[in-house]
């Protein structure tokens, strides 16, 4: 017994650290909304990334606000990385119409809560999968336990909102003179990601993902995705528990070689103790923008 009193120690202190927080500062930090600016050059015009949104009826204000923060932000594209669905579907199909209000093009991928499975676990069997570029292969995941209805009535909603989903489909548009390319893939942990065997050509290339952990080296220039929350808790000196309990809680920047991965800290959240608790890890509007040229002297 006494090699579980350690671990379970840890488990009961953190979970006490996680209440204390949530009923100090949790609600106040789930309900902030931060806009983080990203510059990354090339890039045209003005690309919102939105992540994680988790709809319920007690964050529709904050849905609502979110629309109306990206529409200030003038983009002239949208994107939103998956998991629209809060607790994994118990609550049924989110209201998703406050989307239409979204005044630009909007494309969206699922995530793993919209096909109704947690990432408990998933991490072995993800080692499993075939993450190279050539051989990409996420199938070992389809372990038959992904809701496929839920998914699909989902994207139905979503396409009845105006925001167009891709499931292993790419599509363009046209941004300041150059040809934007959104290639959108469909859930990692679900099992269901593949990349399109063929991609035409353009000016400037684009991966939207839910799961980071379920990218390639794609040879793309910007790899978009959500799903870690930014570990959802911070505490001071303590960290974010969310790696005590094996999850990655990395959120951020990522440069890779020539290309640039940035992973959304989302909208929503996944209650903790019952309680929608952000701490020192506010929701999160990402707006990327290219270098602005450097004025002649």
């Amino acid at each position: 017994m006494a090699s579980y009193a350690r671990p379970l120690a840890a488990v009961l202190f953190a979970l006490l650290l996680l209440l204390a927080g949530g009923l100090a500062c949790g609600a106040a930090g789930a309900g902030d909304l931060t806009v983080t600016p990203l510059t990354v050059t090339g890039v045209p015009g003005t690309i919102v990334l939105l992540s994680d949104l988790h709809v319920s009826e007690g964050n529709r204000d904050l849905i609502e606000r979110t629309v109306r923060e990206t529409n200030a932000l003038h983009p002239s594209l949208v994107l939103i990385a998956g998991d629209f669905v809060a607790g994994y579907g118990r609550d049924g199909v989110p209201d998703l119409s406050p989307l239409a209000g979204i005044r630009a093009p909007v494309y969206a991928v699922p995530g793993n809560h919209d096909y109704g499975i947690s990432s408990r676990g998933r991490g072995e069997m993800l080692k499993e999968a075939n993450l190279s570029v050539e051989g990409y292969d996420l199938s070992p995941l389809a372990d038959g336990t992904a809701d496929t209805a839920l998914a699909d009535a989902v994207c139905a909603r979503l396409e009845e909102a105006g925001v167009v989903v891709l499931r292993n489909e790419y599509a363009t548009e046209e941004i300041e003179n150059s040809t934007v390319l959104v290639v959108g893939l469909d859930d990692g942990l679900a099992g269901r990601a593949r990349f399109p065997d063929e991609l035409p050509d353009a000016d400037y290339r684009i991966v939207l993902i839910h799961e980071p952990e379920c990218r390639a080296a794609w040879d793309v220039d910007l790899v978009l995705c959500g799903h870690t929350h930014g570990g959802q808790v911070d505490l001071p000196v303590l960290g974010k528990p969310a790696a005590w309990f094996g999850y990655d809680p990395s959120a951020g920047l990522i440069e890779e070689g020539k290309r640039t991965v940035y992973v959304s800290r989302g909208i929503g959240t996944t209650p903790l103790l019952g309680m929608d608790i952000r701490l020192n890890c506010p929701p999160e509007i990402t707006v990327v923008r290219g270098q602005a040229p450097s004025r002649t002297q």
